[in-house]
């Protein structure tokens, strides 16, 4: 079968899918960007599978800059579309893509009669809503009317949609979404990349990380996460010698974090930038706590994917998102961490704390994150998952 993964974004979770794809027999196609900042995927191994990558970048994009952006975006629908015509898929699943971009894709696989699969990771229009209204509420209702019409459409005319999450469902009944073409499949983290790792490591001698107590955020930063929670919480830890506070983010979120801080800089502040899929093992494996953030209101649009890869490293979280949320739920539940209010510096900074000072409690979160990983996150069992969708969506 031909199939085609668009992944604008080029996280490693889609591109693990399409390797074990191809693996089964399958040619694919994997399009996705380096142009919005997202750190180079790597495809180093040379495949003897049926796989064929295509980074369609055409230049950076203007994150912070709506009209450029929105140029930008179409742009590259219009430049994946080319692709998919070359290619002649049987069928497409698509996802982490700008709307505008989506429903091209979407529209051309009707045209053409190709059954294509939403793969829906995020409510974008919900978001481009909840963010631009605390800017101006009229401008959050104007954009949400516009994103809501062009993500509404697009899930219509899917032929099947994928969603990470069941919370995402109550927004798809009220859009009138057929629910019966919806399945679920959360994301994962790619186990098989981000094996157990020792404390002491290279990138921890590198940085000088073996005698300090390691607080890590690595990630994207922008509109969703609480970076103002993330800059606070470091500031505040600044006295303590024992502790360093990492930050692994792209240059624009090095920016936006910078924006937050009192101070430039201090002692136990590590500002990097985000690590390839060969050295982000080895940051996980030197930290001793990971913190996943959400803004306050993003935890109904979004689940952060990041936390699936600190799971794989073994270790535990502090999740700073609203307790109804996927990623806090699955937390609470295996007991991989600590789960505190969105925006609470003083409960961030506690979670910290009672992390440091009880091992037991890091290593025993640790093991049940990891166990959790070895359980649902195997890419065999996730290839099990898209193949009986994908068989069931031909076949209708």
């Amino acid at each position: 079968m031909r199939i085609v993964i668009n992944d604008y974004a080029g996280l490693t979770f889609p591109l693990e899918l399409s390797k074990e794809l191809s693996k089964r027999g399958h040619r694919v196609t994997h399009t996705f960007t380096q142009s919005c900042g997202i750190s180079p995927m790597s495809n180093e191994e040379n495949y003897e599978q049926k796989i064929h990558f295509v980074n369609i970048d055409s230049c950076r994009v203007k994150k912070d800059n709506l009209i450029k952006r929105w140029f930008q975006e179409r742009k590259y629908g219009k430049l994946a579309v080319k692709e998919l015509a070359g290619f002649s898929p049987d069928v497409i699943i698509s996802g982490n893509t700008p709307l505008i971009a989506q429903k091209k894709i979407i529209n051309w696989a009707n045209i053409n009669g190709i059954p294509a699969i939403f793969w829906l990771q995020d409510l974008l229009s919900i978001a481009a809503k909840t963010i631009l209204s605390d800017v101006n509420k009229a401008i959050g209702t104007i954009m949400y009317r516009y994103f809501g019409s062009i993500e509404i459409d697009a899930l219509r005319k899917a032929n099947h949609i994928i969603a990470i999450t069941e919370d995402f469902l109550p927004f798809l009944k009220q859009w009138n979404i057929d629910t019966d073409k919806v399945s679920f499949i959360p994301n994962w983290g790619p186990i098989e990349k981000i094996p157990v790792i020792n404390r002491r490591n290279k990138f921890s001698i590198k940085y000088e990380l073996n005698d300090k107590f390691v607080v890590l955020y690595s990630g994207t930063l922008g509109k969703k996460q609480d970076i103002k929670l993330i800059a606070e919480t470091a500031e505040k830890l600044a006295d303590d010698n024992e502790i360093i506070f990492i930050v692994a983010t792209d240059k624009r979120g090095h920016n936006l974090f910078k924006q937050h801080l009192a101070k430039n800089d201090f002692p136990n502040l590590l500002k990097i930038p985000l690590q390839n899929v060969s050295i982000y093992p080895y940051l996980l494996a030197s930290s001793d706590v990971a913190l996943v953030t959400l803004a306050a209101t993003a935890g109904m649009y979004c689940a952060p994917s990041k936390l699936w890869s600190i799971y794989c490293a073994k270790k535990p979280a502090i999740v700073a998102v609203d307790k109804g949320n996927l990623c806090a739920r699955i937390t609470e539940s295996i007991n991989a961490g600590i789960v505190t209010a969105p925006g609470s510096v003083n409960e961030c900074i506690a979670a910290i704390r009672e992390l440091k000072e009880n091992k037991s409690l890091r290593l025993s979160m640790g093991m049940n994150a990891r166990e959790y990983a070895e359980k649902y996150f195997p890419i065999s069992k996730i290839g099990d998952a898209f193949e009986t969708i994908i068989q069931n969506v031909m076949n209708k």
